[in-house]
This record gives structure tokens, C-alpha cells and sequence, in this order.
């Protein structure tokens, strides 16, 4: 029997188990990642497209913005959705279309949304995670025990070779294995509320054909209907000539022949083209959130902890952030400054957000299924015509919150987080759509440009850090750092000159943690220092007025 030790064990070498292991690493805390597949499993079948906004300001902290800009997909690909019959049939509807290398800065983050797909970011999330010596990955792999011991977690990897068990003795464990997780399994951690939201099926071709007929109108999404309503979606997957069609919803699993999968292609296509299956994969849609996140020393991360509708692209995105929320926390354990409540605060924090994405995911689901059947959409007179323009205005209205939602990545508040020091009354909470950047406690910190290539974010990653935006020095600012000092909290003093982010962030003085997300702000330094750090670090369950 293989024996291995490390301080935390990673099960699931998806995207939210990677991304937790390069963060790790760039905290220098030892980690070994397991995955049950191989390196290249998802490669063929990849079950995601879009690395939000969050998730590029984390991919900006690691050092891999270029590595993921370019992954694969062409940066001139045109961004948009078109509405259809067909890629190739009547055009009912199309949002503005620009490509991705000219897509304009948003005022928001240093970083804009990517097209990465999962056969082009894991492995430079692969490649990146093994750039710290301090990570290992066991590919092939398979959890099949685990004994939480109290002072430590014992668990068993099974390879796929056949060879002999492996033990891994770690202080924490990070379940990020996904859909019907060992860990929560192995925990009895449920979800009560659990619902079924559709069966679908992910279809995946090859047509260079297809993509020389798009030509110049080509868009990276298309939004099939029919006569029934929407029934598919395509994207073109790679920027090239590889394409997955996605048919929305079938009233049992689907067990489609092959001619059924072809003639689904050649519908979704609105021609007769030729083109090559590479794979199809049924799979049920659901929206679910478990009870807890935690059960002693083993951490439910990503799908493992909550499934979504990937109406909005916010399923892997919601797993990342919960990530590295979990990841400075154990590191402020392990480093001996977090405080006993700190962990606990991961599922506070956490499942609330959970929550809120799973229900938002749902309403985009709802919303586009609610495009109404029109049995004229295809007839060829005048009466067909008024109904594609009515339809596609119905359409394209019913699925504007799916695109346009960077509330959802940058608009998380931990309202009832209890390391944080909250202000009342609470601000009203922003519209997913309308997003706007408030530096509120709870929130997360906004972004502004301190000079050319510099944001405010920049500054935020290893410990805390104190923002300040007074004309003089505080005579309480050395207490307020010895009061860190004494208990070992990284606190760095960040004196800021900006006049806009000191109109943004709207106080003299802002805490902000390790993750980006502020955890106090005030006018003046507080009379009792040591009661905000042991609040913010987990330490004690106080009252710090701002």
C-alpha cells in the first residue's frame, strides 16, 4: 500500500478542483489533487465554455490571464446570439455581435468574460496547478474511503490500473468531485429541495462545411426554435469547425439511435450538410443545493455542493468563488491567525450564493422555455414572416438576463457572514443586470485604475489589507497594526491617493480580506482595534461599529 501526506487532499480534477490547487500553491500550502480520469477525459465531451469575469480577476492574482486568452479558441471569434430556425435557416432575431478582441473594457474589472472551453482550460489549469512544487496530481485515481479522524482525514485512492491502494493522510479535504459526489455521499450530506428541472442531451460535431457556410454572419451561439418553441442550442465550441448542439429537454432519459441524433443535427443545422459525430451524452438537469458544506474536516466545493441549470454560464463560476473563499481561510488556519470561526464562516458566506445562482439559473431555463409553439413559424407567406418577427423578439427578449448578468459574478454580498462588520440599514440589493459597484462590507471590493495597468484589485490576494484614503496618518494606524501583529494577521497599511476610488469606496478608511471582498470600512480607526481583527480572522463574535 502507497502511503502519501499533505495538508489538503483535492478530490476532483475539474475545473474548481484545479482552480483550488493552483491557488493553494500560489499560497505555498502543500496539496495532492485526485482525479478519477485521466488528464485529457473531458477533452472530447467538454461540459463548459465560459470563464466569467470572477474568474479571470483570480486568473489575473495566478499570472495566466494569456495563458487562458490564448487556449485555443480564436480571439477574433464574434461574440453574439442569433436566433433561427437553423443556423442556416430563417434568421428570426440577433443581439449586437462583436468579437471577442474587440469587445470593450468594462468599467467593472480589469478582466472581461473569455470563451475558454473545458478541452482548452483544464489543461492550463493542469499545467499551472503542477508550476508549484508544493502540488501533486494522482490521475486515475478514485476516492473510496473516508475516515475523518478529528485531528486529521484518512483517505483511501483506488488507481485505475488495478495496482494497490493509496492512503492520503490530510489536514483538510476539498470535495470538488462533482455530480454525485463521493464525498457528500460518504458524509450524508443531502439536498431536501432537490428538483428536476429537464432531461437534455449534448450533441457534438465536426463540420468544416458548417463553419464555411457561416462565413461572415457567423455567431458563437445560435438559439434554435421551432415550431414547438426552443428546443436546442448550438455553439461553436472551439471557434473552428468543432460544434455541440445541446437539445433542451426531453420528457424521459434520452436513449436516441443514431439516426435520431443525426436528424436532431440536421434540423438544429437547417440543411443537409455533411459533418462527423464526435460524441453525445444525455444527461438530467437539476437544481439543487445541500444542506451544509462542511462536515468536520471534509469541505463540500462546486457541484459536489450545489447543481444548476447551465442557463447563464454560472455553475463552474460559483464553484471557483467558492474556492477561494475556502482556500485563504485554510490558509489563515494553518498559518495559526484564523480564528475557530473562520471555517465555519465558508458555508455562511457560501451557501447563501448557492442559492441565489441556482434560483437565477432556474428563471433562465423558465425563460426560455416559455418561448411560445407558433405552428406558421415556417410557412413561406406573409403570415409565416410576421410570425418568425414575433417570435424572435420573444425570444431574444426572454433570454437577455442569461447574457447580460454580471451581477451574478461580481455582484455577490455575504449579508450575514459573521466575520464581517456589517453597516445598517442594508443598501437595496442590485439587479443582476444592472449591476453597480458599491464597497460595501459583505461585497466584493471594487475595481478602479490606480495607473496605466494597475487596479485597486492588484493590491488584494496574500492578507488583509487596510485602504486608506486620508489626507494625514491616523494616530490609531499603529495600533491597528500591532493589534494584527500580535496575533499574526498579515495587514498591510495601502495608503491611496486616487480621488475616484476614494469616491468609490466612500470612507477614510476600508479592511479588505485576502479574497477581495471587504471586511469592515469607517471614517475613523476603531477605539478598539484587537475586537475588529478578531472579528474578521474568525476569532470572536463581537460588535465593531463602522
Amino acid at each position: 500500500m502507497d502511503s502519501y501526506k499533505s495538508t489538503v487532499l483535492i478530490v476532483g480534477g475539474g475545473p474548481v478542483g484545479l482552480a483550488l490547487a493552483v491557488d493553494l500553491g500560489w499560497r505555498g500550502i502543500p496539496c495532492i489533487l485526485a482525479e478519477a480520469e485521466s488528464a485529457d477525459a473531458r477533452k472530447i465531451h467538454p461540459r463548459m465554455d465560459a470563464v466569467g469575469t470572477r474568474t479571470m480577476e483570480f486568473a489575473r492574482r495566478w499570472g495566466i490571464v494569456s495563458d487562458i486568452e490564448n487556449a485555443g479558441v480564436p480571439r477574433d471569434i464574434p461574440l453574439g446570439v442569433v436566433y433561427t430556425t437553423g443556423i442556416l435557416g430563417p434568421e428570426l432575431a440577433r443581439d449586437p455581435v462583436t468579437p471577442m478582441n474587440k469587445i470593450p473594457p468594462s468599467p467593472f474589472s480589469p478582466q472581461s468574460l473569455e470563451l475558454c472551453p473545458q478541452n482548452f482550460f483544464d489543461p492550463v489549469m493542469q499545467k499551472a496547478a503542477l508550476a508549484y512544487p508544493t502540488n501533486q496530481i494522482l490521475f486515475r485515481h478514485r476516492l473510496t474511503g473516508i475516515d475523518d479522524q478529528g485531528d486529521e482525514v484518512v483517505a483511501t485512492l483506488q488507481p485505475a490500473d488495478g495496482g494497490p491502494v493509496v492512503t492520503v493522510r490530510t489536514q483538510y479535504l476539498a470535495g470538488c468531485d462533482g455530480s454525485g459526489s463521493f464525498v457528500a455521499n460518504h458524509l450524508g450530506i443531502k439536498a431536501r429541495d432537490e428538483q428536476h428541472l429537464s432531461f437534455s442531451t449534448n450533441i457534438f460535431i465536426r463540420s468544416p462545411e458548417l463553419t464555411r457556410q457561416t462565413g461572415a454572419t457567423r455567431c458563437y451561439r445560435y438559439m434554435v426554435v421551432g415550431q414547438e418553441g426552443m428546443w436546442g442550442t448550438w455553439v461553436n465550441i472551439d471557434g473552428r469547425d468543432v460544434w455541440r448542439l445541446q437539445v433542451i429537454d426531453a420528457p424521459s432519459w434520452p436513449n436516441w439511435s443514431e439516426d435520431e441524433v443525426k436528424a436532431f443535427i440536421r434540423r438544429g443545422i437547417g440543411a443537409d450538410l455533411p459533418f462527423e459525430i464526435i460524441s453525445w451524452t444525455p444527461w438530467a438537469r437539476r437544481a439543487l443545493v445541500t444542506d451544509s458544506f462542511r462536515e468536520g474536516r471534509c469541505f463540500l466545493i462546486g457541484d459536489s455542493a450545489h447543481q444548476l441549470s447551465p442557463t447563464g454560464g454560472y455553475g463552474m463560476n460559483t464553484g471557483i468563488a467558492e474556492a477561494m473563499d475556502f482556500s485563504w481561510k485554510v490558509d489563515a488556519v494553518l498559518s495559526g491567525w484564523g480564528g475557530p470561526g473562520l471555517l465555519d464562516s465558508y458555508e455562511a458566506e457560501r451557501r447563501p450564493i448557492a442559492l441565489r445562482n441556482v434560483a437565477q439559473a432556474t428563471k433562465n431555463l423558465h425563460a426560455m422555455m416559455s418561448v411560445p409553439a407558433e405552428p406558421r413559424l415556417l410557412d413561406a407567406d406573409e403570415a409565416g414572416a410576421a410570425a418568425r418577427q414575433t417570435i424572435g423578439a420573444i425570444a431574444q427578449s426572454a433570454t437577455q438576463r442569461e447574457w447580460r448578468s454580471l451581477g451574478i459574478h461580481l455582484g455577490a454580498v455575504y449579508w450575514d457572514s459573521p466575520i464581517i462588520a456589517h453597516e445598517t440599514p442594508r443598501p437595496p440589493e442590485d439587479d443582476i443586470v444592472q449591476y453597480v459597484q458599491r464597497a460595501y462590507p459583505g461585497s466584493r471590493a471594487p475595481h478602479v485604475w490606480l495607473a496605466p495597468g494597475k487596479s485597486t484589485l492588484d493590491l488584494f490576494g496574500r492578507g488583509f489589507v487596510l485602504l486608506d484614503f486620508g489626507s494625514a496618518p491616523s494616530p490609531r494606524l499603529s495600533d491597528m497594526l500591532a493589534a494584527a501583529a500580535d496575533v499574526g494577521m498579515p495587514l498591510t497599511h495601502q495608503p491611496i491617493t486616487s480621488r475616484e476610488a476614494a469616491e468609490m469606496y466612500e470612507r477614510t478608511y476600508v479592511l479588505v480580506r485576502p479574497d477581495g471582498y471587504i471586511a469592515w470600512r469607517g471614517d475613523a480607526l476603531p477605539d478598539r482595534p484587537a475586537d475588529l481583527i478578531d472579528l474578521v480572522r474568525g476569532a470572536a463574535d463581537v460588535t465593531v461599529p463602522a
